[in-house]
């Protein structure tokens, strides 16, 4: 008895590169296909990344900023209603400023107590993460980075490193800057990406705009919690919260929103 597998005729062997184990045929994945290159569809994807870009850019002072004040005004009023929410300004090379929403928080650097339940902390982490089993070998790496993130974090308080450089309001100021940032490079970085590929055009702006609402509403949220959650257990919380909870999470929304986006239908499918 002879398979596809096993025959050595060219035809054959051309047959179990696409041949499944039940003798179906796979396809190629989409992400190795060639598209058949438009000239119109190149252009239309070097026009849409700059107007989208130019739109963010446009609509920081009068629509973005001001529905950030208004989300961090909301969830402080909620948590704690005594904390309002003041505006930094941050100065571009250009002239123009930006008034950066931020609420009026502060923290201490770390006590006698705070360094001594930090330590227990650290070394409970990297005790668990050393006796769990190897089929947990996943959830052991995290904690041992958690451990690490934490203890590298808290080095900046020492006599060798100090004084920390950062407070609450900095801190927050910087982070949503950066936020502007990646909602202005959002587009761009689609137009090099998702626009050339064979999709339509309501599905490139309907991505477009889902991944620019992700960023205006989950910002101003995400930094206002870690703003409260800093202020509750000190700066030394601040570097972990940066490293593993900071724009990386923004960027991983982003990159799921990007992943739905390539498994919808393309226009000839």
């Amino acid at each position: 008895m002879s398979s596809i597998i096993f025959d050595e005729t060219p035809d054959a062997r051309a047959d179990a590169r696409v041949a499944g184990w039940r003798g179906g045929l796979i396809p190629p994945h989409r992400g190795l296909r060639i598209m058949p290159h438009e000239r119109t569809r190149q252009a239309l994807a070097f026009v849409l990344g700059p107007v989208f870009a130019l739109a963010v850019a446009l609509a920081t002072r009068p629509i973005i900023l001001p529905l950030w004040a208004a989300i961090e005004r909301f969830w402080c009023a909620q948590a704690a209603p005594a904390v309002g929410v003041m505006r930094l300004s941050y100065a571009l090379p250009w002239g123009i400023r930006l008034a950066i929403p931020v609420p009026d928080l502060g923290a201490t650097g770390p006590s006698r107590a705070a360094w001594i339940v930090s330590a227990v902390l650290v070394g409970v982490t990297l005790l668990m993460a050393t006796l769990l089993r190897r089929r947990h070998l996943p959830l052991s790496l995290a904690l041992f980075t958690l451990a690490a993130v934490f203890a590298v974090g808290a080095a900046g308080f020492t006599p060798l490193l100090a004084p920390f450089p950062y407070s609450i309001p900095g801190y927050i100021q910087s982070m949503l800057l950066m936020g502007l940032t990646l909602m202005f490079m959002t587009p761009l970085l689609l137009m090099a990406i998702y626009y050339p590929l064979n999709f339509s055009l309501s599905k490139k702006l309907t991505l477009t705009l889902l991944a620019l609402a992700w960023l205006a509403v989950v910002l101003p949220c995400q930094f206002c919690l870690q703003a409260f959650v800093i202020s509750e257990l000190g700066l030394i919380a601040l570097p972990t919260l940066f490293l593993l909870s900071g724009l990386l999470l923004d960027v991983m929304g982003l990159v799921a929103l990007y992943a739905w986006g390539m498994s919808w239908r393309l226009r000839h499918e």
